[in-house]
């Protein structure tokens, strides 16, 4: 290579870099895999022609920031994607990958309109089988079906998603890195403004509840054995004569599509389930019933005949609550079911009691109640590109998310020493609220999840990380060794398939998740869990 042009590609990619750096906003869309920067010599043919960041593009104090040095051959996917787009278009010689969501798609393809760029996809669930198998065959074939899907034309911006356990990636290409930073600089710029008071859907932020609810219990009183803390799903009051009580509350929304029957189902099961986390047999429930004032009577009754024959279902007596009809509800609402249970004070367990060298075991696979809602919520979808079968299986998984038989059959086992149900923020954040709670470290490899294979369709349809979805029914266990293959044995014989997924070991700085294409990353809650965005757009759809 000529020195001319060494020092056009140091010089360019140096000026770049310097923007990147600068630039706050691009922090929050840097991805797990983080971020690389790429420069190709003219005419390049391997990755070594491609300048990049040696170590990636990362994040310190909030800033951007280059792991390493601007090096040849330091970028692989990025590299080989370049020279790909380079083959058809020699004007694109750079480009740089970010994030990608839902809400960051949809707000770049109006963005990308207004600013008159080509915006396109790379949909991997339809990459051939014949083409996965060949080594270096699937980079042609992405480029080819991005350009495909933008008309022709080699897209400005585009994003690749459909892979299970990969990470959904958004790339911005151009001539040079000058122009690529600065219009990824600007974009970002933009895209923060519109977040600058975004709607917040789902439960409070670890920071909020922390500083701010946990300050404000009322009057302390020392008979709260286990107060409300961050990943404990039920807290524990001493009554005397050896005897604890155990209550949980809950709110539930009724769901668009689903019958009333199902409402009443899961609003005592979901109430039902923070309490048998806790190593006990439900006994007692209360529940509001808050409707808007046009609900027809046979409505009210079918919802109230749910409620009362889950009940009896699982042995639980309904001791009080609300009922009533008031303006500002769009739907059937429960505005709180709460659950309680009588145990001997040495007998619960809380997701605070995991211990090193404990199994960490996981029941019916991730994203369970994500999979069950958007599959009755947005069927019409599905069943364009998948079969009926597959869609019903999908469906079916509503009557799965309940961890109460989970719970009580892991319990009469032995040996477990945590459980926690993983509802919001899906696995991987219920696995971070154990290790949290237990202050403990863990090391979970995803390659040993049951995953369904309604799982995998459902969340692949609609670009949904599996681990970090709302997931109520995946239960997870903490175990002592001697017991875990007994309790997974047991599980299975009523109908519950479960897997041990990891370990729980003694280095709190060591939480991480393996995942599936083997990379890294730690055990955290999510900032937004993915199912909300996609549950939102289908109810806008209708």
């Amino acid at each position: 290579m000529k020195l001319d042009e060494r020092i056009e590609l140091y010089g360019k990619m140096s000026v770049a870099l310097e923007c990147i750096e600068s630039c706050k906003e691009f922090a929050s869309l840097i991805p797990e895999v983080r971020a690389n920067l790429v420069y190709a010599r003219t005419d390049p043919k391997t990755p070594e022609d491609v300048l990049a960041v040696e170590g990636r593009i990362t994040v310190i104090n909030g800033m951007p920031h280059a792991a390493g040095k601007l090096k040849f051959g330091a970028s692989s996917h990025m590299a080989r994607l370049i020279i790909e787009l380079n083959k058809n278009d020699p004007s694109i010689r750079a480009g740089i990958n970010f994030a990608c969501n839902p809400g960051l798609i949809k707000w770049l393809e109006k963005y990308c309109e207004k600013k008159g760029w080509v915006f396109s996809v790379i949909d991997r669930s339809k990459e051939p089988e014949e083409v996965k198998q060949v080594e270096g065959a699937s980079m042609p074939w992405k480029v080819k079906e991005t350009i495909r899907a933008a008309g022709g034309r080699v897209p400005k911006i585009f994003y690749e998603a459909g892979a299970v356990g990969k990470e959904d990636l958004t790339v911005l290409v151009g001539k040079d890195p000058i122009e690529v930073a600065m219009d990824t600089c600007e974009l970002a710029k933009e895209y923060a403004k519109s977040l600058s008071h975004p709607p917040k859907v789902g439960k409070i932020d670890l920071e909020t509840f922390t500083n701010y609810l946990l300050q404000r219990l009322g009057k302390k009183d020392e008979t709260v054995l286990v107060p409300p803390l961050t990943g404990v799903d039920a807290a524990v009051i001493d009554i005397g004569n050896n005897k604890v009580l155990i209550v949980a509350e809950d709110p539930i929304f009724s769901i668009p599509k689903q019958p009333l029957e199902m409402f009443g189902w899961y609003t005592v099961h979901i109430g039902a389930s923070d309490v048998a986390v806790m190593g006990v047999k439900p006994r007692y429930m209360t529940y509001s019933l808050l409707m808007p004032p046009e609900t027809r009577d046979e409505e009210f009754r079918t919802i109230v005949d749910s409620i009362h024959q889950t009940a009896v279902e699982l042995d639980i007596a309904i001791v009080g609550g609300h009922t009533g009809y008031y303006p500002g509800f769009a739907s059937p609402t429960i505005g709180g079911i709460a659950v309680f249970a009588i145990a001997d004070r040495d007998s619960y367990i809380t997701p605070a009691g995991a211990k090193p060298g404990d199994n960490v075991i996981l029941t019916k696979g991730p994203a369970i109640e994500t999979v069950g809602i958007l599959s009755v919520l947005r069927e019409p979808e599905l069943l364009e590109k998948y079969p009926r079968s597959l869609v019903e299986k999908a469906k079916a998984l509503c009557k799965e998310m309940t961890v109460v038989k989970d719970a009580l059959t892991a319990m009469e086992v032995g040996g477990v020493t945590a459980m926690h149900d993983a509802t919001e923020g899906g696995v991987i954040g219920g696995l971070f609220e154990i290790a949290n709670a237990s202050n403990v470290g863990m090391e979970i490899d995803e390659a040993s999840f049951i995953y369904p294979e309604e799982v995998k369709m459902v969340c692949e349809a609609f670009n949904i990380d599996p681990v970090a979805a709302i997931a109520e029914g995946s239960l997870l266990i903490t175990a002592k060794p001697t017991h875990s293959q007994q309790i997974i044995k047991r599980l299975e014989e009523v109908g519950i398939k479960a897997s041990i997924i990891g370990k729980v070991t003694s280095d709190t700085k060591t939480r991480t998740m393996k995942r599936i294409d083997g990379r890294k990353i730690p055990l955290e809650i999510p900032r937004q869990d993915p199912f909300w965005p996609v549950f939102f757009e289908g109810v806008e759809k209708g």
